[in-house]
């Protein structure tokens, strides 16, 4: 169990590495990591992925025990377990917005989240009026976290709009809590994002941490490290993290099995 949270701790340090989405901090002491060591290759790649609309991936885990949760962004094809390897076949895309319906907890309050806190009611004031809430959060904490920096564990809300710095983790938080606080249904996600280049490598999943909000009875995505829309194909989720600790177990469980993992393309 030690190597596992040794692993876990690693991968995150890489997490933030690639989710950062600027430059770091000048000055910062980034740590130095080797990329094969935390990106998954995509395996019988085809550019095409990158403007697919859907595209269907055959993950491969020498744990047998290895599952991924479906999302209104992705649908278990089929799973199965053979001489101890898990083959998933996942559908990546946008699959059934109107389904999974919200729940109290998508509302909550959490220690990270800070909704009731006094720079995040005063920052919700600007969107109470908005046209496109969902939208205008995700550019408002692109703009906000202005120093793209990354190795820092996952902090509250309210002290991320006082920092102003941060990685993917922290773009979810806030980007969550805003949204909590204006009523909208919310959650985080941990998983991978497709990223054409990450540290010399190219065509590779890397660890990330998004959003999901529910408008209008339909789920959207959120990623405010990238804002303006995402190609929902290109990302696959682990697990929705609960904001309540920093690892819920649902992720660490999922995490363990990263670094046997194998992606390859199948269709669209």
């Amino acid at each position: 169990m030690p190597r596992v949270r040794v692993s876990v701790a690693l991968v995150l340090v890489a997490a933030a590495a690639f989710c950062g989405a600027g430059a770091p901090l000048a000055g910062a002491e980034q740590p130095r990591i080797d990329p094969r060591l935390y990106s998954v290759p995509l395996r019988s790649f085809t550019r095409a992925v990158y403007s697919e609309a859907k595209t269907t991936y055959r993950l491969t885990s020498s744990d047998a025990n290895f599952a991924l949760p479906e999302t209104p962004f992705q649908k278990i094809v089929s799973r199965d377990v053979r001489s101890g390897q898990t083959r998933i076949l996942l559908a990546a895309g946008v699959i059934d917005p109107s389904g999974d319906p919200s729940r109290p907890d998508h509302l909550a309050d959490t220690r990270f989240l800070n909704i009731n806190s006094a720079p995040i009611r005063a920052a919700r004031k600007r969107f109470v009026k908005s046209r496109d809430a969902v939208r205008d959060v995700e550019h408002f904490v692109f703009d906000t976290i202005s120093d793209k920096t990354y190795g820092i564990p996952i902090i509250p809300a309210d002290a991320i709009l006082a920092r102003r710095h941060g990685d993917c983790t922290e773009h979810a938080v806030l980007a969550v809590s805003l949204l909590r606080s204006l009523g909208i249904p919310s959650r985080a996600v941990v998983g991978m994002l497709l990223a054409p280049e990450f540290e010399g490598l190219r065509n590779v999943f890397v660890f990330h941490m998004w959003a999901e909000a529910r408008v209008g009875g339909r789920w959207v995505l959120v990623d405010a490290t990238r804002p303006g829309g995402a190609n929902h194909n290109r990302y696959i989720a682990f697990a929705h993290h609960h904001l309540k600790t920093e690892m819920p177990l649902a992720f660490l469980r999922s995490i363990a099995a990263i670094k046997n993992l194998s992606v390859e393309y199948v269709r669209p």
